[in-house]
This record gives structure tokens, C-alpha cells and sequence, in this order.
């Protein structure tokens, strides 16, 4: 079985396409491409996820009309549900 591994640097269209016509190839994320995800929630999470950060656009404000709302840390699970 072919599997198409996720890498941040050499996916093509063409591969998407297959994936989404043949269900049965495997996609696989790249040890590589975990850690950069991981480093970026790390980040996120320490800069912006405190009731003492910068509000930042959807991150820990509503979005269109309440873009200039606070959303608390102990709120943001139910903004995001």
C-alpha cells in the first residue's frame, strides 16, 4: 500500500487528488512536520492563551461581531465548541 507522507515541503496536487479518489492510500505526518506543529502550539498556547495576553484575532478574542471581545482562558473551550 502506497502511503503519502505529509512533510510541510513536497505534497503535490496531484497526491491530494489520489488520496481523495482512492480512500485506501495511507497519509502519514512526517515526525518532522509533528514537532513544527508542536513548537507552534507551544507558542500559541504560552503568548497568547493567558487572560493577561494581547488580544489576538480569534485566539483568545469572539470573531466578526465580538472581534473586540476578550474571551477568558477558562472560556475558550465552549467559544470553540
Amino acid at each position: 500500500m502506497q502511503t503519502i507522507t505529509i512533510d510541510g515541503f513536497n505534497l503535490t496536487a496531484q497526491q491530494v487528488v489520489n488520496v481523495s479518489r482512492a480512500p485506501f492510500l495511507k497519509v502519514a505526518l512526517a515526525d518532522s512536520s509533528r514537532a513544527a506543529l508542536k513548537q507552534s502550539r507551544d507558542y500559541i498556547e504560552s503568548t497568547w492563551m493567558h487572560d493577561e495576553a494581547p488580544m489576538m484575532y480569534s485566539f483568545n478574542t469572539g470573531v466578526g461581531l465580538l472581534k473586540d471581545t476578550r474571551i477568558k482562558v477558562e472560556h475558550i473551550e465552549l467559544f470553540q465548541t
